[in-house]
């Protein structure tokens, strides 16, 4: 087995959980500087590329992680950190449209 599939195989089942925090805090820095480091310049557009940026680092980490669970010759600790990735990814994606609303919502600027 080459290092690279030892590497792949090693984060397959840890995925959900890592790319699912970086998807999550992608989303949450850019939604955040866009609207409330200086609303003037924030825009929508800006909030929801932000958005979807992270819901697709987050799709990847949850497909990974997918991956593994499914698989039924892994083992069950293998499959038990999948599926707490998959469970994070979820928690990850709500917390990620939630503010998305709110930002659509709120008018810029309060005003």
């Amino acid at each position: 087995m080459k290092t690279s599939e030892r590497i792949r195989d090693g984060f397959m089942p840890w995925a959900g959980l890592a790319l699912g925090t970086t998807g999550y805090f992608l989303a949450h820095q850019i939604g955040s500087d866009a609207t409330f480091q200086d609303c003037r310049v924030g825009a929508a557009w800006v909030v929801i590329g932000g958005v979807l940026l992270g819901l697709i680092v987050i799709g990847v980490g949850a497909f990974g992680s997918w991956g593994v669970y499914a698989a039924r010759a892994e083992s069950p600790a293998r499959r038990l950190v999948a599926v707490v990735g998959l469970l994070a990814c979820g928690l990850y994606a709500i917390g990620v449209v939630l503010p998305l609303i709110a930002a659509l919502v709120i008018p810029r600027c309060w005003a």
